[in-house]
């Protein structure tokens, strides 16, 4: 004779979340959705998301265009600590709360970098740059010398920040490099080598925040079984 009534681990055919037990459930959270999640879940999942990605990436911005990149780099990190905490006292998954902290530590440093990179592909001018003079750096470890310079301007300004990429092992004072300069002023000179544009820097870091803002709603929404 066929059972009538279904057992509490019996709801995967049902709409909402079953409980879930045991390591399963320290890893990924309590509740195992088989369904649309309760609306209340859903909805604090989005608001901690785009809070966290939000201000992880606000911060970040902020501390490039101020030239405050490591005070930013810190708060991004204390953001997503935060918010790994709050998941870890309302019982998500570790596994979840673990990529939200990792996620958001790399995002706190991948910001300030991408905003310095697409500004000055942006608007960034290239100059001439003479060097004035060549450091030597040995990493014994590695079997590795790498050569970095100091340059000036050729009306002898100096530039503050030393040229890395075009500054070889055959370079000398008085040689000319080539350094790409912020008209405004807001970022240091650099020799590296720019995007083509503010789009093409800005995709990858606005991808890991949407990536980050989603595992947060993922984390609150298996973070409590439904009955």
């Amino acid at each position: 004779m066929n059972d009538s009534h279904a057992g509490p681990g019996d709801g995967d055919g049902l709409p909402g979340a079953a409980p879930d037990t045991g390591y399963r459930a320290l890893m990924w959270g309590p509740a195992r959705v088989t369904g649309m999640p309760p609306r209340r879940l859903l909805v604090e999942g989005v608001v901690l998301g785009a809070a966290v990605s939000g201000l992880i990436t606000g911060s970040g911005v902020a501390g490039a265009l101020t030239g405050h990149q490591t005070p930013a780099l810190v708060a991004g990190i204390v953001i997503a600590l935060g918010a790994a905490a709050y998941l870890f006292f309302t019982n998500a998954g570790r596994v979840l709360l673990v990529a939200v902290a990792l996620l958001g530590a790399v995002l706190s440093w991948w910001v300030p970098r991408a905003t310095v990179e697409a500004a000055l592909a942006e608007r960034g001018e290239t100059r001439s740059v003479v060097v004035t003079e060549v450091h030597t750096h040995r990493y014994e470890g590695r079997n590795y010398v790498k050569n970095s310079c100091t340059v000036q301007l050729p009306d002898g300004t100096p530039v503050t920040a030393q040229a890395w990429r075009g500054c070889g092992l055959s370079t000398a004072p008085g040689d000319h490099l080539s350094m790409v300069f912020d008209p405004d002023g807001v970022f240091e000179p650099t020799d590296r080598v720019l995007p083509g544009s503010a789009m093409a820097v800005g995709w990858r870091p606005g991808a890991l925040g949407l990536l980050l803002a989603g595992i947060c709603c993922v984390a609150v929404v298996r973070s409590q079984p439904q009955p």
